[in-house]
């Protein structure tokens, strides 16, 4: 997909990873409507192309993405103004669902401020990293509107029950050190490297199985809320499942084979086994 006016994304493909790109800076990368369904079209897309085995979400220029794009909201009276809310939400809430559902792992490379909707979707991300001058701001009452975009869901599980209810009720905007204290962020990198951490991360990912990626992602989305009996066999479910992949198959032979044993992996294994 090609980075122009037409277009309020852009996809670039590199090494296995498929970058999901908000092209909106003037507009400091609001989603409108267009942009978040070009945004779940295009990981739709992503989802059966056999050479992307990772995908990153950021934002061109100096912000990752304001939110609800207040500018397209109608004139009309309150009937109609709620109807476009109910739309562009559930547009949105299409979007965070296929980040969820997607075996892909999904990385959000926060390049700048993450507002209302653009922290929810940052949220929804598997990952996420940001450079040392991002910020996160709920905003949601700064609006005047509800929280939505999955903050519900996810904030209470990323930094827990208090510090949820504190941040939004405070809508006070947090730093980038905060936010990795708060676990928001797994890493935060220097301006500078920025770019090429990211793109260590993101081939790293990408370089993984994505059939063993997608069962970690289903079990910790849902093992939260299981019992642990629950848990457990859904965790067997999956080992049996992942067992008769081809590449245990070939993981195991390699294993068995001399040049395995000989190899570093296989003296780190010993090492932490005890083996002599």
């Amino acid at each position: 997909m090609s980075s122009n006016s037409d277009h309020h994304i852009s996809v670039e493909h590199t090494d296995g990873v498929a970058t999901i790109r908000f092209t909106r800076p003037s507009k400091h990368n609001a989603a409108s409507g267009q942009l978040l369904l070009e945004t779940l079209e295009a990981l739709y897309r992503l989802e059966s192309d056999d050479s992307v085995g990772a995908i990153v979400l950021t934002g061109e220029g100096a912000v990752f993405s304001a939110g609800f794009d207040l500018e397209e909201v109608p004139m009309g009276p309150a009937s109609e103004i709620q109807s476009h809310f109910r739309l562009k939400a559930l547009y949105y809430h299409a979007v965070i669902h296929m980040l969820a559902r997607i075996e892909k792992p999904t990385l959000a490379a926060i390049n700048g401020p993450a507002v209302g909707g653009g922290l929810g979707m940052s949220l929804a991300c598997d990952l996420a990293v940001c450079t040392d001058r991002a910020t996160f701001l709920p905003a949601w009452m700064s609006i005047g509107i509800a929280n939505d975009a999955s903050s519900s869901f996810y904030l209470p599980r990323i930094v827990g029950y208090r510090r949820a209810m504190e941040w939004l009720l405070t809508n006070r905007t947090l730093g980038a050190d905060e936010a990795y204290e708060w676990g928001v962020v797994n890493r935060v990198f220097s301006e500078a490297d920025f770019q090429s951490r990211v793109g260590e991360i993101a081939r790293q990912l990408a370089a993984a199985p994505t059939h063993l990626q997608g069962l970690v992602k289903n079990r910790i989305q849902e093992g939260s809320s299981e019992t642990l009996e629950s848990c457990t066999e859904h965790e067997v479910q999956n080992v049996i499942a992942s067992v008769g992949h081809p590449h245990f198959a070939e993981r195991l032979a390699m294993f068995r084979s001399k040049e395995m044993r000989s190899s570093a992996l296989a003296v780190d294994l010993d090492a932490v086994c005890g083996g002599r």
